[in-house]
């Protein structure tokens, strides 16, 4: 068994890397872009639910105006999450390359929780007049 590494083997390792961090990247901002798209109006209401309080939670709903801002980069980060969930893997795993590989099941979990999270924060709005008219 040879310890030596080839100057191609190491610089498989520093892309699968970076494609990693990558990878985690893309899913915190969509995880974090579909959490801004409630702050507007499923945020405070689940706040309130779960007994958190106080005037700040109010003023949240001030960021409805930028609703629209928001859905833009929950979108954009959400779609560049699952281009690097959906591309095709590159290289193999020879050696050292893929000994951190990032879960691509819970990934594509985590994104395709970010849409219905998402989803439900801009219909949200519309159906609340019928929610609350029970």
């Amino acid at each position: 068994m040879s310890e030596n590494i080839s100057a191609s083997d190491a610089t498989n390792v520093i892309m699968k890397e970076g494609s990693a961090r990558s990878d985690r990247i893309a899913t915190a901002a969509s995880l974090f872009g579909a959490l801004a798209m409630t702050s507007c109006c499923i945020l405070p209401l689940v706040l309130v639910s779960m007994g958190v309080g106080g005037l700040w939670i109010a003023q949240l709903t001030a960021l409805y105006a930028y609703k629209w801002y928001m859905f833009s980069s929950a979108s954009v980060f959400i779609g560049w999450g699952f281009w690097q969930a959906y591309r095709p893997a590159g290289g193999d795993c020879a050696g050292n390359a893929c000994a951190h590989p990032v879960n691509k099941r819970v990934m594509k979990a985590c994104l395709w929780a970010a849409v219905v999270v998402t989803l439900i924060a801009m219909i949200f709005p519309y159906i609340t007049p019928y929610i609350l008219s029970f």
